[in-house]
């Protein structure tokens, strides 16, 4: 809930105490200072945001009481609205809520635990076929392009996609789609090439 409305003004309950980078991601802390209310609650939620690679790989974030310090994992799979309990280290051994929100990645649309995705190619490898660079979470992946592949034409790479929150050794599927890329500009000799196939599919 809302952190003032719930202590009667003192909305710097929770605050941002410190950082650090490891593995290259942003780790955050979050200190909470005890304040005397007449009536305590019985949980309290603490917004956290973790970025598109942390919720596939599973971060970790610090949670300071005082003089304490407790290292809270966020597990593999976490998605916006994922909660995690830590039981009893709140003011007055209430339990503290980390209410997870993931940032989306431009390259990825998440549904559930699978994921969809773009690549392009040109239209010589749609007509012809080849190789084309396809982006997932571990990094780029070959995929072989069938002669005749036509846009929007959907490649699924099984268990590419994100990791399974209750399961992290289990993962969703990639759904590729297909952008043909058409050339913009031609030479009057790649002009004439598209003429002869015109005519040779009249």
């Amino acid at each position: 809930g809302d952190m003032s409305d719930m202590f009667g003004g003192f909305s710097d309950f929770f605050s941002t105490i410190f950082g650090g980078t490891p593995a290259g991601y942003g780790n955050q802390g979050f200190r909470i200072r005890t304040v005397q209310t007449h009536q305590q609650p019985r949980s309290l939620n603490q917004p956290v945001q973790i970025n598109f690679h942390e919720a596939y790989e599973g971060t970790k974030r610090i949670l300071q009481i005082n003089d304490r310090k407790i290292e809270i994992k966020i597990p593999a799979g976490a998605k916006s609205g994922t909660k995690v309990r830590v039981a009893g280290v709140g003011p007055n051994r209430t339990d503290v809520y980390l209410v997870v929100d993931v940032v989306p990645d431009s390259r990825f649309d998440r549904q559930g635990d699978d994921l969809h995705t773009e690549f392009s190619i040109d239209i010589y490898e749609a007509v012809l076929g080849g190789e084309a660079k396809v982006v997932t979470p571990k990094g780029e992946v070959m995929l072989n392009i069938p002669a005749g592949t036509q846009p929007g034409r959907i490649f699924r790479l099984a268990g590419r996609g994100m990791s399974n929150l209750k399961n992290p050794d289990k993962f969703g599927d990639l759904y590729a789609h297909v952008k043909v890329q058409l050339p913009t500009k031609l030479s009057n000799k790649q002009k004439a090439l598209f003429e002869q196939l015109r005519k040779l599919n009249k």
